[in-house]
């Protein structure tokens, strides 16, 4: 259904649907990059057997957990085109009298996207000449933001999926286990030949 005013989708079951699907991907993402790197107790012995793709491995899986949360972020509208994203709840999804709860849940989730807003502007969607040869490090937040940012992001996606849905909407915490499951493989598996760079 299209709202007459600008044209904007008018929300729905389905979008609030997709959106918690996104939230959601955006939870496995980061739960699967910490418990690979950040969580791993025993990284020596099973992710970190081979240094150089460790450390590939763990820039891959950090930048595109931030990419997943900094869209979110992005805001309603862009040009002629609208997002999905919390903007677009928060301002769209009827709320009535919860209207503050859910703009407090906003404020909670917006603290950690302030810290990583820069490394998404300048890295993440462009690579700015000056960042990149200062070898500048963006995106540092405090310890533990992350955890209250997933924990206020899991309040939100189960007020949208109650409220659109009938019944919240829990995020899928198999993706962890399939990482334990992962590293527990590698801990026993022998290690192949190294192959040389190809410039070497």
């Amino acid at each position: 259904m299209i709202d007459p005013i600008g044209a904007r989708p008018r929300m729905s079951r389905a979008i609030a649907v997709a959106f918690c699907d996104q939230c959601n991907w955006a939870y496995e993402t980061w739960a699967t990059h910490k418990s690979l790197f950040d969580d791993n107790p025993n990284r020596e012995a099973n992710i970190g057997r081979v240094r150089d793709f460790t450390i590939r491995l763990s820039k891959i899986t950090q930048e595109y957990a931030l990419q997943q949360v900094s869209k979110l972020h992005d805001p309603w509208k862009q040009g002629g085109s609208f997002n999905l994203s919390i903007d677009y709840i928060v301002r769209f999804g009827d709320w009535g009298d919860k209207q503050g709860q859910i703009d407090a849940i906003r404020t909670q989730l917006d603290e950690l996207h302030e810290y990583i807003q820069p490394v998404r502007n300048k890295i993440l969607s462009h690579i700015d000449l000056e960042t990149v040869t200062d070898n500048r490090t963006l995106g540092n937040f405090p310890e533990g933001i992350d955890v209250q940012y997933f924990d206020a992001l899991q309040q939100l996606a189960d007020e949208v999926h109650l409220h659109w849905a009938g019944k919240p909407y829990p995020f899928d915490d198999l993706a962890i286990n399939d990482v334990q499951v992962f590293l527990h493989l590698l801990e026993g598996a022998p290690l192949g030949g190294r192959r040389s760079r190809g410039c070497e």
